[in-house]
């Protein structure tokens, strides 16, 4: 995403946390993944912002992280997206309830505004959870 629409790398491919668990072992299967999204849904959208940072505090915790792609729909709302290269096809919906919550209160909108989706690059699919936990029902997992 980073060199498809320009942005400049903000860390080196080789150092970035989890890497191993994208599941791209060589450059032939790279490439794969490459073609695989260049042949779906996303090739041609050019994304709102991509790697967005964030920090929220969810019931005194405070949680980090980066938005792989926000994109501004047509009706003003938002879809964030959340890429998986590897050959899993199942992801926790937690994580896009924690994105999407973060988009709407650092962007001040509303909630209802934002939706958030997986994309399994791999396959082409892309999965929408219906119902994600707002603000009270993270803070309540995370206070245990």
């Amino acid at each position: 995403m980073e060199a498809r629409f320009g942005q400049q790398a903000l860390i080196e491919p080789d150092e970035l946390w989890g890497r191993a668990d994208a599941g791209i072992d060589d450059e032939g299967e790279l490439r794969d993944v490459i073609d695989s999204f260049e042949s779906g849904p996303f090739a041609d959208r050019a994304p709102h912002a991509v790697e967005a940072p964030f920090a929220l505090v969810l019931a005194g915790q405070v949680v980090r992280g980066r938005i792989d792609a926000v994109y501004r729909e047509d009706d003003g709302t938002f879809l964030i997206v959340d890429w998986k290269t590897g050959r899993s096809g199942s992801a926790d919906p937690l994580q896009l309830a924690i994105y999407r919550l973060a988009w709407a209160e650092i962007h001040d909108v509303p909630i209802t505004s934002v939706r958030a989706a997986f994309h399994y690059v791999r396959s082409g699919r892309t999965v929408e959870p219906e119902a994600l936990p707002g603000r009270a029902e993270l803070e309540a997992l995370v206070a245990g």
